[in-house]
């Protein structure tokens, strides 16, 4: 990779998987040794040579060799060398590394925060200048985690705690509180035996990560003492279907890891036995757990990492854990409620998250988000409405689809703020547009996507209602989209939600309809006026093989019923027009008639030219 030209995002991808193998230990060496390792696989360097100061007894400070991979001391080989780069490095305390030409090969030293110099050596030519500097930060986390691990290495040195005391913190670090179940600590010690007697008696184990999904609704709209309890409970069925001899253990949050043992001589075996344990665990949880007053369901999603490792990468307790950790990410991709085994093509996908993640952050503030409007047209071909999306180029990775990123910010709190913001642009435009509109224009309102996290906020009526009342437009001008997933979580309160918000002419239409929870049961309780047949049943309308015509014949006559008005996405052919016009639907969404275009094209649509909303 030395002699390859990274590109930015492959420095950023370079970046991020040094720095997940930094911390894997609180012992200075093993951590140093774990990333010595992984950086050598990544770069694939000839060697790399960690020096620390040995503090003598007089003023000179001397440098010793404190771990090399391979294993050879390449001072011994070049002495003079790596004493000129050592003096440099004294007499310029703000040089931060320092490269040497040796044999046709490049030797790259960089300060090792204060406790030494770390030392690459290149197999052949020099190292890419900007590979230098995106190593520096990665170099600086590396060198400031194992002074922290010498530090703490001292300061337990010289901690005095009487036996009893040692021996009673001893147990409790080795149980959760809560649950009662062994924890992280004890998790990393059981994970490094079992690997160990894997590899030593020639068999295979297993790793099990489990997140329970969609967790954090329950703490947000029951609260954290219903959280705990279900966790209590969750924890409890876990351990009542191990195997004899398996440990089940809370490492955090909603997060448990199933360790199996001896599984099968061979990768086959252990797979099989593996998936008959998953789905044991996903039956055990599908059975309500009754707290209170609250009959509450719960599904885990799990990912899957059988060791030895049959990848190229070492196994060890780190590596298990973080591929079990990527493939119940997986899982959760496939729709949850499963399960998925490790395989190397999700490294990548992991790292692309991540970056993703963070440049989403800076996004926000660096006005690299833009909105875009697609217009909904009645049967006389008039705009009746527009549904308002978001829309992301960064600088960096180019152009982001929105169902990437938008996945992204809904696992974590980034929803939040990005709904706020996508709240504020659309409300400014929305006052713009309404001035300008002629007063018997047909265009009645623009529609905002309220994503699940966003909708079970304790404040999330009050929110809405203070958001819509200060835009200087009628308050049905302004109508929240949300799909069959905000149904998931406690019906009743959110029918109490949406009936608030409708007491305040604010009204809703309920997205993607048929894709998601199966909500018949639940529709005509539902305080909705509109309805929108996902695009994926228009899409295959026609075809031969999968004819969706009787399903979408049969939401219409429904809704019809149920006085509720229809529109259509995904309206892309003359037939699909064709065909919703005679049905006489409400109203057709979709390439046919407009694409998704900025705020000025949409104004010019409906009231001419006017200067775009900042």
């Amino acid at each position: 990779m030395t002699n390859q030209h990274l590109n930015t995002l492959e420095l950023i991808t370079l970046q991020n998987q040094l720095l997940l193998s930094i911390g894997a230990s609180l012992n200075a060496r093993e951590c140093a040794h774990k990333f010595i390792q992984s950086t050598i696989k990544s770069l694939g360097l000839k060697s790399i040579h960690l020096y620390i100061y040995e503090e003598p007894a007089k003023d000179e400070r001397q440098l010793v060799n404190y771990l090399s991979l391979p294993d050879n001391n390449i001072k011994d080989q070049h002495q003079p060398v790596i004493e000129k780069i050592q003096s440099q490095m004294e007499s310029d305390k703000n040089s931060t590394h320092i490269t040497e030409i040796l044999e046709q090969n490049e030797i790259l030293a960089y300060r090792y925060g204060n406790a030494g110099i770390l030392f690459f050596e290149n197999h052949q030519g020099k190292f890419q200048e900007s590979l230098k500097e995106a190593l520096l930060p990665v170099i600086k986390k590396s060198a400031e985690y194992f002074q922290l691990c010498e530090k703490q290495k001292r300061m337990n040195t010289e901690a005095q705690v009487s036996r009893d005391a040692q021996r009673t913190y001893e147990l409790q670090a080795k149980r959760d509180p809560l649950t009662n179940l062994p924890n992280r600590r004890e998790f990393r010690y059981s994970l490094s035996r079992e690997i160990s007697n894997a590899q030593h008696y020639e068999y295979h184990g297993a790793l099990m990560y489990i997140d329970l999904d969609n967790f954090k609704n329950v703490n947000d709209s029951l609260g954290h003492s219903i959280g705990d309890i279900l966790l209590t409970q969750v924890a409890e069925r876990l351990n009542e279907q191990t195997r004899s001899g398996d440990t089940v253990f809370r490492i955090g949050g909603d997060e448990f890891v199933y360790i199996l043992g001896n599984i099968g001589e061979t990768e086959a075996e252990a797979i099989h036995t593996s998936q008959t344990v998953a789905n044991r665990v996903i039956e055990t949880l599908a059975r309500p757990i009754e707290i209170g007053e609250f009959s509450l369901h719960i599904t885990p999603s799990i990912g899957i990492a059988i060791f030895p490792d049959v990848f190229e990468e070492a196994t060890d307790s780190e590596n298990v854990l973080r591929h079990a950790d990527t493939a119940m990410y997986r899982a959760k991709k496939q729709g949850r409620n499963c399960y998925a085994f490790f395989n190397p093509e999700m490294h990548v996908e992991a790292s692309q998250r991540l970056i993703i993640e963070d440049h989403l952050r800076k996004a926000i503030n660096n006005d690299e988000l833009h909105m875009v409007y697609q217009p909904i047209v009645n049967t006389n071909e008039d705009i009746i409405g527009a549904e308002t999306l978001i829309r992301w180029n960064s600088p960096v990775l180019g152009n982001i689809p929105p169902d990437q990123f938008i996945g992204i910010a809904e696992e974590s709190n980034l929803i939040l703020i990005l709904s706020e913001w996508i709240m504020k642009r659309t409300g400014e435009f929305a006052e713009e547009l309404y001035k300008q509109l002629d007063k018997d224009s047909t265009f009645s309102y623009i529609s905002i996507n309220i994503s699940p996290r966003q909708f079970i906020q304790n404040d999330f009526v009050d929110t809405i209602i203070s958001f819509v009342n200060s835009c200087d437009v009628p308050n049905n001008f302004i109508k929240l989209e949300f799909t069959e997933n905000v149904l998931l979580d406690n019906i009743e309160q959110t029918i109490e939600k949406m009936e608030k918000l409708h007491e305040n002419d604010i009204d809703f239409l309920l997205d993607d309809f048929g894709t998601g929870y199966s909500s018949l049961s639940y529709l005509h309780k539902l305080p909705i006026s509109i309805l929108k047949i996902d695009k994926s049943f228009i899409t295959a309308f026609h075809s031969e093989k999968n004819d969706t015509r009787a399903i979408v014949n049969a939401i219409l006559v429904m809704t019809e019923q149920l006085a509720i008005k229809c529109i259509v996405e995904g309206v892309e052919l003359k037939e699909h027009v064709d065909f919703f016009k005679e049905k006489a639907v409400h109203g057709m969404q979709g390439f046919y008639y407009h694409k998704p275009m900025p705020d000025t094209e949409l104004d010019e649509l409906l009231c001419g030219t006017r200067q775009q909303v900042s």
